[in-house]
């Protein structure tokens, strides 16, 4: 099993792992947004607090966005690209 802290919320969710995070966050009631889950739209934007090494790697098409939503945050993911694989942290960063 694998944690999952939604700061946002103060919620940990406990979760096997190699999931993808939109899918867990579809399971759980938390606050985090979704919308297109290609990495077209944004709406799942979230900063990496702890764990960023538990996750996927960002494909071309995420850092395509990222590079547009948050060129100086090396900490931001979209939600929709991640599999997570241990541990993470994360805070949403659309307001």
């Amino acid at each position: 099993m694998v944690s999952i802290h939604v700061e946002d919320d103060q919620n940990t969710l406990e979760v096997e792992p190699n999931q993808n995070l939109a899918e867990i966050c579809d399971e759980y009631p938390i606050s985090l947004l979704f919308g297109c889950r290609e990495a077209s739209c944004g709406t799942c934007l979230v900063e990496v607090v702890k764990g960023i090494e538990n996750l996927s790697p960002i494909t071309a098409d995420e850092q395509d966005l990222l590079d547009v939503l948050a060129p100086d945050n090396p900490h931001a993911r979209l939600a929709c690209q991640c599999v997570v694989m241990g541990d993470i942290s994360i805070s949403s960063l659309q307001g």
